[in-house]
């Protein structure tokens, strides 16, 4: 098997857990550098995970490593900019956070770098791997709940947060099979104001070239399925069910799962570890899979940007069809529209 080498920017919470990931695949990775512009952050992740060799830039870093794997870990309004630096510099792959933009034009431009390049990238949705989430998509696979009909997703958290990854596990769990339109709503400008922008509260519903059907809800208003008031509860408060004609699975990131199939008279349920325990975790089978891909394109990673971009498509529909008061069918192929985040700027009160 080959070993990768891997250059890392962004050294905040989510980059160490990125870096314990790869440092977890030693046989498959090997860090050849790393980047932020807080020094502590750098110390604190040569405490954790040795004496790295550190730059004082990104590009940088990229120059002289020339590595086959760049991860950034940073907000999204710089992902487009890691990106061309990252492809310039002819690496093989890349790993970033969600959400992959923060307009469908800058993800769309992302998108089409990687595929005009050839450059393999991910889009980190990787609760998918918590243990709950397995459960549920080993339950789903066996057909017991028949034939699925609807997907309803929610979260307390607002669009940018976790709504991409939900929709990412809705696609995962409807066999990657996308939407044909979407309509939307949202309302409340106070989260505008955020580093993840976006309106308090999204709700949509996208019809699925299957005929499956998907609800979305993201914000406040979301049903509540956790305590939000318990520590992290608002961040757990989340759940993706899937309904079939003989029975239904669910599963929330807390680390709980349930299900009603013909195989039991009565509700499933069952707790595995909570977020915040596997949280960590989850980015090592994350990374092990990359390798995996590198090594045979064939073995496509769950978390590939082409199925990042397509829940990416769903959410912005919502917000067109919300402003716009219409259905939008997709794909959305006419980009000359007003950014969607700029307009909730404006028309949000």
């Amino acid at each position: 098997m080959k070993k990768y080498t891997v250059a890392v920017a962004g050294l905040g919470e989510r980059g160490k857990i990125h870096l314990r990931g790869l440092t977890e695949n030693p046989d498959r990775f090997e860090i050849v550098g790393i980047f932020d512009p807080n020094p502590k952050a750098v110390a604190d992740a040569g405490a954790l995970y040795g004496d790295l060799p550190v730059f004082s830039g990104a590009k940088a870093m990229l120059d002289e490593t020339k590595p086959d794997v760049f991860c950034f870990v940073t907000h999204p309004e710089i992902r487009l900019e890691y990106v061309r630096i990252g492809i310039e510099s002819g690496i093989q792959a890349l790993s970033f956070e969600k959400p992959m933009a923060l307009s469908l034009r800058d993800a769309k431009t992302i998108r089409d770098l990687c595929k005009e390049s050839g450059v393999k990238a991910l889009v980190c949705h990787q609760q998918k791997y918590l243990a709950s989430l397995q459960k549920f998509k080993s339950i789903l696979d066996r057909g017991v709940i028949g034939q699925p009909y609807l997907i309803h997703v929610t979260m307390a958290a607002w669009m940018p947060y976790l709504a991409t990854h939900f929709v990412d596990y809705a696609l995962w769990a409807n066999h990657g099979i996308g939407a044909e339109s979407v309509v939307g709503h949202v309302h409340g400008a106070e989260k505008l104001h955020d580093g993840h922008p976006y309106a308090d509260y999204l709700m949509a519903q996208a019809v699925m070239k299957n005929n499956v059907r998907l609800i979305i809800e993201s914000g406040y208003y979301s049903p509540e399925h956790v305590n939000r008031l318990d520590p992290d509860g608002f961040w757990a408060d989340n759940r993706i069910t899937v309904y079939g004609d003989t029975g239904y699975v669910w599963a929330q990131t807390n680390g709980e799962w349930g299900c009603f199939t013909p195989e039991s008279p009565q509700m499933q349920k069952g707790s595995t570890e909570v977020f915040h325990v596997q949280e960590v975790k989850v980015q090592t089978p994350y990374y092990a899979e990359l390798a995996d891909w590198l090594d045979d394109s064939k073995k496509v990673h769950s978390c590939n940007i082409d199925a990042a971009y397509a829940g990416y498509e769903i959410l912005e529909a919502a917000g067109l069809s919300a402003l716009d008061h219409r259905r939008v069918d997709l794909p959305i192929t006419d980009f000359s529209y007003e950014d969607v985040l700029e307009r909730l700027r404006k028309e949000l009160k």
